[in-house]
């Protein structure tokens, strides 16, 4: 099964992105670094590799007021924040894709990770949000999201948080056989 884990530029000031450190250590998958920006993150991954080769693409984003790793169910079809993106773009209250939709959902069940993740429906408006919405346009039964919360540099909540990656992965994987 072939897996590809895209993670996120740090962003806003900070040094760091979580997401970037429990990619590092998923270091048995592809893995690709994408830049916080609203206009190209799902671009980029499309331009760089073909997307269309991987069995799931599982994007892991930093949410820092987030208490608890999630896994995302939807993307709202909305971007929205007061901080710019890495290109200094903001945007307010603007449609992601004209498509009617108000949001989407992965096809994927997520019930079947709930013993090792919690779920949730709100993957807020800024840049995760639109690569998520951008990969649930592309392929709704290949795409999964999971928000890693504020870590402080603490390697052991990083191992942590791979440990659950790697769970999820291998349901995945399991299902698939």
């Amino acid at each position: 099964m072939k897996i590809l884990i895209t993670c996120f530029l740090p962003f806003n000031k900070s040094p760091n992105n979580y997401s970037i450190e429990v990619a590092k250590l998923l270091n048995s998958y592809d893995r690709m670094l994408v830049d916080v920006t609203y206009d190209d993150c799902f671009e980029e991954i499309k331009r760089t590799l073909n997307i269309d080769e991987y069995d799931y693409i599982i994007a892991l984003g930093e949410a820092r007021s987030r208490k608890e790793i999630l896994v995302e169910k939807r993307a709202l079809n909305i971007q929205s924040c007061s901080i710019p993106d890495n290109a200094g773009v903001i945007k307010l209250n603007e449609v992601i894709i004209n498509d009617n939709n108000e949001y989407l959902e992965t096809n994927i069940d997520l019930n079947q990770f709930k013993d090792i993740i919690n779920i949730s429906t709100d993957c807020g408006k800024f840049v995760c949000n639109t690569l998520y919405y951008k990969l649930l346009t592309w392929n709704p039964n290949k795409s999964l999201f999971i928000h890693i919360p504020e870590c402080n540099n603490d390697f052991d909540e990083y191992f942590k948080y791979k440990s659950v990656i790697e769970k999820i992965i291998e349901i995945l994987k399991e299902k698939n056989d």
